[in-house]
Parts: structure tokens; sequence; C-alpha cells
């Protein structure tokens, strides 16, 4: 059997446009895991906060903070809090 799909409302469309033109001058960069480095997303630079992660490679769950995963410098160990279940 067959999923339907479901038609995108005009209202939608609407704000996947305006969401899509926002980003016209943003940069983007790749959020990996930090055990072993498999591409999770990819984020804008406007991004900020905190998200939880599972990598699909490695099965691992982190809490990440985006703004120290901002940019990467030699000798910088950032603190990651591992999810223990």
């Amino acid at each position: 059997m067959i999923p339907e799909v479901s038609c995108i409302t005009d209202e939608v469309q609407i704000k996947l446009d305006l969401s899509q033109q926002e980003t016209i001058d943003l940069t983007q960069r790749d959020l990996r895991c930090p055990n072993c480095k498999f591409l999770i997303t990819k984020v804008f630079s406007d991004i900020s906060g905190h998200m939880q992660i599972r990598c699909p490679k490695c099965k691992e769950k982190y809490i990440l903070n985006l703004a120290m995963f901002r940019t990467r410098h030699k000798g910088l160990f950032v603190t990651l809090i591992k999810v223990i279940e």
C-alpha cells in the first residue's frame, strides 16, 4: 500500500518561499558528529541555541551548543554532553 502524499497548501508554500528568500545572504555549514565526523545536517549561519543530535552511523547521542561548533580552532577542546539513557 502506497501512502498518500499530502498537498502543500498555498499558505505553507508562501512560508516556504519566504524562508528560502531569507537564506540568500546566509552561509551554510556542516554539523558533524563529534565522535565519528558523520554529516548530521547542514545549518545556516544565523542558527543559535542547543540541539540534541543522534548520529545514524555510530548511534551516539549528544547535546550540542551550536555557538561552540561555529568554527574549528586547533587546540580548542569543546565540552560535549553525552546523553546517557
